[in-house]
């Protein structure tokens, strides 16, 4: 009809190479999404519930992160470590409360015990105290409890994290957080790629690229020259969130780090400007090109992909290194997954069945079994907590003491948090499967990367071919993709999924 212009047709999206129907709104795509967004809440909401309910958990995560000041943190795959952190220590303080009131009902049971042998009236204040000391332990439990009702699926909010009460610990988890996005690791031992879990899979090209394409007639033509450093950023664009892979995994992340062994940046004031506080997060772009083009036993940069998924619960990186070296090219990667959370971690979902009654009725249940053993402890642990901010400033006093006498100190992380808590099973079907979806479209980016490279750089791909064909042939029966104590990941799998079986601790 005149008067009335046709609008221009809007290009259908498509999902897995298939054009949607006209019917299929972007509404209807979010919502499926949603199911299954990658973030780091869910981890985040299982660790911080296991603070509450598994002291051990809590005070190895105080700590790691608080008690640590001249040693870096391990990169944090999948989680928010300083709302963990802050749930352990409020799990600490609890625990501390009822330690010290337990030994002053110890003390007063044994008065009243001694008493009793004068005055056997005193039997009753023995009762009372043991009641008292039943009272306390069950407490703790149902304080424990009430945390972790808050943090049940859709109710826990980070942002409710309790704060420390003190400046200097609100400081330290800033600096915390300051450290989860850096792009430096420093690493103890044999560790490199501390904080992202176990080697799942391993692969090497090594390559002629000094052997040019064939020209038509027949003659050799001079490749291109480039650097290592030349293909890291190839390799860092074809992950990118624009292009590739990224888009169809959400929340994919690339980045190029610089990986240092900690006893080897004692002297080095680009990586350690202060021998007296821990290692910066980031250094400049300058020494991450540097060790690139001119990598040393201590120091290499390697091209990180980190691809989460199920809210933490999995977490996959790929690292990936470049070596060009007098017309041969090296290149090594490497697959290292961060696996679900123990099961006795998961167990915390089933509180929402739990009424008020049968929360009350379990807590006193615990309190009962555990209360002789806490109440005959309490001495130790209320005078190990007592004197615990003393102990810590007496073990950095010895580490600063050991840097002041220009002795070797291992600035190297340990493990991190998420990795204490690794379970060994894929408890959910789909889970398991996305691992190794994970993987194996990872490799395929990576070695498409490296093939347009290469031909861009007019470099004969004879040779590559050949080595890729191999790696696929190897690699497209997941049941080949083992990590690095054997165990199998895909349909043939011990570690797929069980939804019956207990985890082995």
């Amino acid at each position: 009809m005149a008067g009335i212009q046709k609008q221009p047709e809007t290009p259908e999206p498509s999902v897995n190479g298939h054009k949607l129907s006209a019917d299929f709104a972007a509404a209807d795509i979010a919502a499926v999404k949603t199911l299954g967004r990658s973030d780091d809440r869910e981890a985040t909401r299982y660790l911080s519930a296991a603070t509450q309910l598994d002291i051990g958990y809590a005070r190895a995560v105080v700590e790691k992160v608080m008690n640590e000041r001249f040693r870096a943190l391990a990169p944090t795959f999948g989680i928010d470590v300083p709302v963990v952190t802050m749930w352990a220590i409020k799990a600490l303080r609890t625990r501390a409360l009822r330690d010290y009131a337990l030994a002053v009902l110890l003390t007063a049971l044994l008065s009243s015990l001694l008493l009793a042998f004068l005055w056997i009236w005193m039997l009753i204040g023995a009762l009372l105290v043991v009641i008292a000391a039943w009272l306390a332990v069950s407490w703790e439990r149902w304080e424990g409890i009430r945390n972790v009702a808050k943090m049940l699926r859709d109710r826990f909010d980070p942002a409710e994290a309790p704060p420390p009460r003190q400046e200097a610990e609100c400081e330290r988890l800033r600096e915390v957080e300051r450290r989860r996005d850096g792009n430096l690791v420093v690493f103890s031992g044999h560790s490199a790629f501390v904080g992202s879990g176990k080697t799942v899979y391993h692969r090497r090209l090594v390559l002629n690229v000094s052997r040019g394409k064939e020209a038509k007639d027949g003659s050799r033509e001079d490749p291109e020259p480039f650097s290592s450093q030349d293909l890291h950023t190839a390799l860092a664009e074809a992950f990118d969130h624009e292009s590739g892979l990224a888009k169809n995994l959400d929340n994919i992340r690339v980045y190029e780090r610089l990986f240092v062994n900690g006893l080897h940046i004692q002297k080095n004031r680009q990586l350690l400007p202060d021998p007296f506080c821990a290692p910066p997060t980031s250094v400049n772009r300058g020494l991450l090109s540097a060790a690139a083009l001119h990598p040393s036993p201590e120091a290499r940069t390697y091209v990180c992909v980190e691809m989460p998924g199920w809210q933490g619960q999995l977490v996959v990186t790929l690292f990936i290194r470049a070596v060009n070296a007098g017309g041969s090219l090296y290149v090594e990667y490497t697959f290292r997954v961060l696996p679900p959370l123990r099961a006795d971690f998961l167990w915390i979902d089933r509180f929402h069945e739990l009424t008020v009654r049968r929360r009350l009725r379990h807590s006193l249940r615990v309190g009962i079994l555990t209360m002789v053993p806490a109440l005959l402890a309490s001495p130790y642990w209320a005078i190990k907590t007592c004197h615990q901010p003393r102990a810590a400033q007496h073990r950095q006093s010895r580490q600063r003491g050991i840097i002041e006498r220009g002795y070797v100190f291992d600035y190297g992380a340990h493990r991190s948090i998420r990795e204490d808590a690794c379970g060994t099973r894929r408890y959910h079907y789909f889970l398991a499967r996305d691992e190794t979806m994970y993987i194996l479209l990872a490799q395929q980016t990576l070695i498409r990367a490296v093939e347009k490279f290469l031909d861009d750089h007019g470099v004969d791909l004879g040779q590559f071919n050949d080595q890729v064909k191999i790696i696929f042939d190897k690699s497209i029966n997941v049941g080949d993709i083992r990590d690095s104590s054997g165990v199998v990941i895909g349909d043939n799998s011990s570690a797929a999924v069980n939804d019956s079986a207990k985890e082995k601790k």
